[in-house]
């Protein structure tokens, strides 16, 4: 699939579980830290959440523009009203280490691809990376927050749009 831009209008408030990692560790499987992140995501609280929820893979708190640096990841899902609110203390009140995360409103460069995870994601990020790897590429990266949306929550085979915010 292709990329477009898309403008997000307003902000996206999540919840979920993080760790810290850089692209360098996840080339080894024995540093890597996302896979885990993901599994303990679907074992912990997937199943809490309503049949097609939207999930949400966010990236932030970039240590720098240099792809070697440090950042933190998100397996989240969407709150936005009191009635999630409610759902949300339901979800985390086994789990201690539940954060909140916002994905800004703004200008977004959006990779897509549907297949089966996670082969689907890791083609998007590939496109992404060759896209802002092209001196030629007419958009620059923020390096603010990043984000996978997984649409109908399904983690096994379905559609991911990879969101990189540009400036």
């Amino acid at each position: 699939m292709t990329s477009q831009i898309k403008k997000l209008a307003e902000a996206i408030a999540c919840k979920g579980i993080s760790i810290r990692t850089t692209n360098h560790a996840e080339i080894s499987h024995d540093t890597a830290k996302l896979g885990r992140l993901w599994q303990k995501f679907y074992q912990n609280h997937a199943g809490q959440l309503p049949e097609g929820e939207d999930i949400y893979g966010v990236y932030h708190n970039y240590e720098s523009d240099d792809l070697a640096g440090a950042f933190d990841v998100v397996a989240s899902w969407k709150t936005a009203s009191e009635k999630d609110d409610q759902s949300d203390s339901e979800r985390t009140a086994s789990t201690s280490n539940v954060v909140e995360v916002t994905i800004p409103a703004g200008k977004y460069l959006v990779f897509s691809e549907e297949g089966h995870m996670p082969n689907t994601v890791m083609n998007a990020w590939e496109k992404a990376w060759e896209y802002f790897n092209d001196p030629n590429c007419e958009h620059t990266r923020n390096f603010d927050v990043d984000f996978e949306h997984y649409i109908g929550g399904n983690l096994e085979y379905g559609q991911v749009d990879v969101y990189i915010g540009i400036e």
